[in-house]
């Protein structure tokens, strides 16, 4: 028997798309793991993850010695076809001190693969946005953008929420990310509120596989994944321990999802 057929090859079973992957992606968060939890980290769930995002703090703190624990990390995900990148706050810090190009040198000698340009705090034109998209593209990152503010309290409107995506991705990005405040406006909890119809639109302007859905609750991951089936982005902010549970969502396999796998087959 081949090492790499399922045990129990005798039920049918759908399969995910192998990495590297342009959409169901899961995107987590390290928030300063050891080593070995790292280690263990990619041994358990490594297939099921594309991104790891790199918490702002040790990336700021990290030494220039290769022996350091964030470059050891960093060549472990790598190994893994994982790529990786700091979160935003590092663009922001760089772009308030006017050194975004050094910085964006300064990831890539570390091994960084991707950057998330947002504007959480500051405040960019469009002309800034497309210029520091292209800029990080230009020297070889993945640019992951993040839409919306840490404490904006109106939900968006979809028609120029669509044109700027639209826009950004022209400028070069490869995702865009929408913040988790973003989706609290227009979702509410579990997806209650009338303006949940807001994301759809959205996705249906944009389509899914450019948009990433920070959804850190498994009520928000259980909602998208409902309504935009098992290729929906999920991220960045995917702790390492809600990745086991993350992928049975996507099947249809948990509770929190309903078994829908189960309940299809008896629709039958």
């Amino acid at each position: 028997m081949a090492a790499d057929r399922r045990a129990l090859d005798c039920l049918e079973f759908p399969k995910r798309p192998g990495k590297p992957r342009e959409k169901g992606l899961t995107i987590v968060r390290d928030y300063g793991l050891g080593y070995h939890a790292a280690e263990d980290l990619m041994e358990a769930v490594g297939e099921t993850v594309d991104y790891v995002k790199i918490r702002h703090l040790y990336t700021l703190l990290a030494t220039r010695a290769e022996g350091h624990l964030l470059w050891r990390k960093i060549r472990l995900y790598r190994d893994h076809q994982v790529d990786v990148f700091p979160g935003g706050i590092v663009f922001e810090l760089a772009y308030l001190q006017k050194q975004v190009a050094p910085v964006l040198d300064g990831l890539l000698s570390m091994g960084f693969t991707a950057v998330e340009v947002s504007e959480n705090i500051i405040e960019l034109s469009t002309k800034e946005k497309e210029e520091n998209i292209r800029m990080a593209a230009d020297k070889g990152l993945k640019v992951l953008f993040e839409f919306g503010k840490k404490y904006g309290q109106e939900p968006f409107e979809v028609e120029p929420t669509a044109e700027e995506f639209k826009r950004l991705l022209g400028a070069g990005a490869k995702k865009i990310t929408i913040e988790r405040t973003e989706l609290e406006n227009v979702l509410g909890i579990r997806g209650e509120k009338a303006e949940a119809k807001r994301l759809r639109e959205l996705v249906d302007k944009v389509g899914l596989e450019h948009i990433v859905f920070e959804a850190e609750t498994t009520a928000h991951q259980c909602w998208l994944l409902r309504e935009f089936g098992p290729d929906a982005n999920i991220g960045p902010n995917v702790e390492p321990e809600q990745v086991a549970k993350l992928e049975p969502h996507r099947y249809g396999l948990s509770r929190e999802s309903g078994y829908t796998m189960l309940t299809r087959m008896l629709e039958k």
